[in-house]
């Protein structure tokens, strides 16, 4: 989100994973409104479907406007979308690249009834294979944790999503294991294969 971790991911991934349990897409993208401006947008898109019962497919989609208030820093407020419907959000963000490091993330507050807040980050590592740069590991990890004040900090839901393989040029593929927790169950059902993205 911050323009520190702009060249990082100008390009919009677009991602498909056929894993044991489901089949899941996701994307994401950071836009400012032109090269020198401090106002943008950061948006999240994930649909996945179980095999087994399309009926418990599950849809998530976020979109947060911000201003960069320093070097690495934003502020923003905007909300996500599920099937239980529409949660808004205030969130103050950080993002860095420390050599093939990128990383970004924010803590937002959901102003409801009882408030929420969650802990989103996005960290990604792909240092060169080849002198041309062509080639190059790929490895990231997309987690977050929300959770509720008036019941001692007890998470509402957990995601973790990671990957590891190789990137060539504008295209990513390899091994996936997506994680997911719920309160009051707990872990559900780990999936895991392969995933495939390409960088628009």
């Amino acid at each position: 989100m911050p323009t520190s971790v702009t060249a990082q991911i100008r390009d919009i991934p677009v991602e498909v994973f056929a894993g044991n349990r489901a089949f899941a897409h996701q994307m994401y993208l950071t836009k400012y409104t032109d090269s020198t401006s401090r106002f943008g947008y950061f948006g999240y898109l994930r649909y996945e479907t179980p095999y087994s019962d399309r009926l418990k497919s599950s849809f998530l989609g976020q979109s947060i406007f911000f201003y960069d208030v320093a070097k690495g820093v934003s502020l923003g407020g905007g909300g996500y979308i599920t099937g239980a419907g529409f949660m808004p959000q205030l969130a103050v963000a950080y993002g860095r690249n420390i050599g093939d490091l990128s990383l970004m993330i924010f803590g937002s507050f959901e102003p409801v009834k009882p408030p929420n807040s969650e802990i989103f980050a996005l960290v990604s590592y792909s240092p060169p294979l080849n002198k041309s740069g062509s080639w190059k590991l790929f490895a990231q990890l997309i987690g977050s944790y929300n959770f509720n004040y008036k019941n001692n900090l007890e998470y509402n839901f957990a995601n973790q999503y990671l990957r590891l393989g190789l990137s060539y040029k504008d295209w990513q593929f390899g091994l996936a294991t997506d994680l997911v927790q719920e309160n009051p169950v707990g872990l559900l059902p780990t999936n895991t294969g392969l995933f495939l993205r390409r960088l628009l």
